[in-house]
């Protein structure tokens, strides 16, 4: 494992223990590991494992994986920055550096999907801003294609640390992981806190119930099925070449409203989706939805 010096830059464009209820309404502990303990151990031995800690001046990470009920692996990178210091969503806001994650030369393994716990919304020095002052694990679906046998992880992460300046922050990481050992406690809680401080995924109740272009093509319209009649808070990533303007919140009733967020700008080729987060109350949820 290595992990790359540091220089000054200003990057433009470009969970914790304490945290773990983020998103998931009141389940409580128990009941979440629970599940976790009971999805783990009903099925056939795993083998999990956990890297060392790479350093930098900003913070640390790791990688930590474990085998799932689907024949494939669930992974988290911890991220901790050091005190006072931050790292970044999926996407960082108007200045920062998202975390990139590279699974070339991986054996018998293939991303399927990356999940990002809830974000802190505001604005700093660097404009709005997207990310996290405080622990975090980008958790990382795996999908193998023979689960019966072993298989290596290597993952190139970079990621973004900034306090008065920022600092990009690379490691390498190589796991070797099979389907036969049974995983350590702290492996099985890191997996099980991470999943369970994502946000919700979309219901009846908590939602987006329509989405439209507008007539000129200007503005996504959506319309928001909320938990809370507190203005949510949004947080969007969108696809690469597109771009919003603020978005514009009306309220319409007690747990719904209407939000349009303006187009300022097109990808000449490619999709255009916009993954979109919200904060409602004490919940959360992300979808991912197409701006077309």
């Amino acid at each position: 494992m290595r992990s790359i010096g540091f220089f000054r830059i200003r990057l433009k464009h470009a969970n914790s223990m304490g945290d773990m209820m983020t998103g998931r309404g009141k389940t409580g502990l128990k009941a979440v590991l629970g599940a976790f303990a009971i999805a783990a151990f009903a099925a056939s031995p795993a083998a999990a494992a956990t890297s060392d800690w790479a350093v930098s001046d900003g913070g640390r990470m790791r990688l930590v994986a474990l085998p799932n009920q689907e024949g494939g692996y669930d992974a988290a990178l911890q991220i901790e920055p050091a005190s006072g210091w931050k790292t970044y969503w999926r996407h960082p806001g108007d200045a920062g550096l998202p975390p990139l994650i590279d699974l070339t030369g991986s054996d018998n393994l293939a991303l399927s999907s990356t999940a990002f716990p809830a974000p802190e919304i505001g604005r700093d020095e660097g404009g709005l801003f997207y990310g996290y002052h405080r622990p975090v694990s980008i958790m990382l679906r795996l999908k193998s294609a023979a689960p019966s046998e072993t298989a290596k992880l290597k993952a190139a992460a970079m990621i973004g640390l900034c306090k008065e300046i920022c600092l990009p922050f690379q490691a390498d990481f190589e796991l070797a992981l099979g389907p036969d050992a049974r995983p350590e406690s702290d492996e099985f809680l890191t997996l099980a806190l991470g999943r369970s401080a994502l946000p919700e995924t979309p219901s009846a109740k908590f939602g987006v119930s329509d989405s439209r272009m507008s007539a000129d093509g200007k503005t996504l319209q959506l319309t928001l099925r909320l938990p809370s009649d507190q203005t949510p808070e949004i947080a969007l990533a969108p696809s690469p070449g597109l771009a919003f303007g603020p978005a514009r919140f009306i309220p319409t009733g007690a747990d719904k409203g209407a939000l349009d967020l303006p187009v300022t700008r097109r990808p000449e080729t490619g999709p255009a989706v916009v993954t979109i987060l919200i904060k409602s109350g004490s919940r959360t949820m992300e979808t991912t939805l197409a701006a077309e």
